[in-house]
């Protein structure tokens, strides 16, 4: 995001090009594969509070001016990092779903919640070994 301090300043871009360059560059590189990613709350908010600074960095927003999030929300009509990751999820089990009943891809997660759920000797058994781990 500092690589692209230049073009924030540029007068002669208008907010669109801006937009679209912070949609290419920043937005698809901070989303790359969230669809199968497990996030904590912890990494979530992370996520979220470097998406608001970018946005405030995109309209010229000083960290010391106090600006709240709902305000730099509203004024960038941005989603955010919580529902780009629910929107990707949702296409991907969409995409999924409409993929041929024999294809791989269709069949490992239907086959994953199946035997997970009758408690498969394969998933549930599976212990630590007590003690000190070896080197």
């Amino acid at each position: 995001m500092s690589q692209l301090d230049h073009v924030w300043r540029q007068s002669r871009l208008s907010s669109t090009t801006k937009f679209h360059i912070y949609n290419s560059c920043v937005l698809s590189s901070l989303t790359y594969a969230f669809e199968i990613w497990t996030l904590l709350k912890a990494e979530l908010a992370k996520l979220e509070a470097f998406h608001m600074t970018n946005k405030g960095e995109y309209y010229g927003i000083l960290w010391y001016e106090f600006v709240t999030n709902e305000e730099v929300a509203t004024l960038s009509q941005l989603p955010s990092i919580n529902e780009a990751i629910s929107q990707r999820r949702h296409s991907l089990f969409g995409h999924v779903r409409r993929m041929d009943q024999a294809a791989p891809a269709h069949q490992a997660p239907i086959h994953f919640s199946v035997t997970s759920r009758q408690g498969s000797e394969q998933f549930g058994t599976w212990r630590r070994q007590p003690g000190h781990p070896r080197k």
